[in-house]
């Protein structure tokens, strides 16, 4: 099995070491996060823990000055895929 078989992403995903923030109802709470992968469509966030969160909310991405709506992928071992609106 090549990797292009299993490869659902649009786009290849770069590595990325960032710091990050899930802002969550209605801005009155946030979680702070890495970003270890980031695309323009999408995102892979890890987590202290594997915690729970709303299926939409938006992520703030420090030292890049952004601000994009996050929609839940998928979850595992404190991990999560983000699809980015």
């Amino acid at each position: 099995m090549d990797a292009t078989s299993t490869e659902r992403r649009r786009e290849m995903r770069r590595r990325a070491l960032l710091g990050g923030h899930v802002v969550m109802n209605n801005r009155s709470s946030t979680l702070d996060c890495l970003v270890r992968s980031l695309a323009e469509h999408g995102a892979r966030l890890q987590f202290g823990g594997t915690p729970w969160l709303p299926e939409e909310f938006e992520l703030r991405i420090d030292g890049r000055n952004m601000r994009r709506k996050a929609r839940k992928v998928w979850m595992r071992d404190g991990e999560m895929g983000v699809e980015l609106g």
